[in-house]
């Protein structure tokens, strides 16, 4: 049986010469493809293993023999699908893995992270109330200490979104909670949500909240989360689940704020072994 692959209108054989054809007729025996192949048999969508062809044609061998037109010679071709798809799209047999950057990803930050995320956080509140949530020292002071307490949101790479928590002690927020880290507090009081301005109107900080709050009931020894806020950002936050406290006692400048409690006891207890 004479073994060959299709390269561009030809026969390329085993022993290495092309043979130019012209298909009369042809039947197709298919093992394990799909109906489509079996319509067309010769389309690059072909999938299965195996596939066998039996052609009837004229054909000549080499670039100076005549076309045999008195004499139809009959040829069982069998191939493998990988010689049927286009030599552009074709794949080894043994692809390397390669190594790529995941699509979207979230994971916790590290002091590497620092200067992304001061860079989004500082466009974000500059412009808007003029005072950055956490300066650079404090973001690398805290991606330090209680990196386990952030987020980050990457998209081939690149921050996109984060949220930045610390452990507190205290039913209510004082001004000591802006720089300190309780080790042995149950409260997470999140320092900030800040989302890159090109990937901002999509939806990307309520989705990033939520994922945040679904990872804290997964820490069996946090109880609630808490933050301040101003006015404007109020129904945001209660979309996300958390309730209103009242007035913050720490102010900014003329900056006043609101403090909001999220509910996270219980949850975290009944999942202590859950595999979080």
């Amino acid at each position: 049986m004479f073994i060959v692959q299709f390269t561009h209108g030809e026969f390329r054989g085993v022993f290495g010469h092309p043979a130019r054809f012209r298909i009369i007729k042809h039947r197709v025996r298919t093992e394990g493809i799909n109906t489509a192949a079996r319509r067309s048999p010769l389309s690059p969508r072909v999938k299965g293993e195996r596939i066998t062809f039996c052609f009837t044609f004229k054909h000549f061998f080499g670039g100076g023999g005549e076309e045999n037109n008195n004499k139809h010679t009959s040829m069982s071709v069998v191939g493998a699908v990988p010689f049927m798809r286009p030599l552009h799209i074709r794949s080894p047999v043994s692809q390397a893995r390669r190594h790529t950057l995941p699509a979207s990803e979230f994971r916790s930050l590290s002091p590497e992270d620092a200067i992304s995320v001061f860079e989004i956080e500082r466009e974000a509140f500059i412009s808007v109330s003029g005072e950055c949530p956490l300066h650079l020292d404090e973001v690398r002071h805290f991606l330090t200490l209680c990196p386990e307490l952030s987020l980050g949101w990457f998209e081939e790479g690149r921050l996109v979104a984060f949220v930045i928590g610390s452990l507190w002690d205290q039913e209510r927020l004082t001004t000591d909670a802006l720089t300190l880290h309780k080790p042995h507090g149950t409260t997470v009081h999140i320092h900030v949500l800040a989302v890159h301005r090109t990937f901002r109107q999509q939806g990307k900080g309520s989705i990033l909240m939520w994922r945040y709050l679904q990872y804290l009931r997964c820490l069996p020894y946090v109880r609630r989360a808490v933050l301040m806020c101003e006015d404007f950002l109020v129904p945001f936050y209660r979309k996300s689940g958390f309730k209103v406290q009242g007035p913050s006692r720490i102010t900014v400048g003329p900056l006043a704020f609101i403090d909001m409690v999220y509910p996270v006891r219980g949850h975290a207890f009944m999942r202590r072994n859950s595999g979080c």
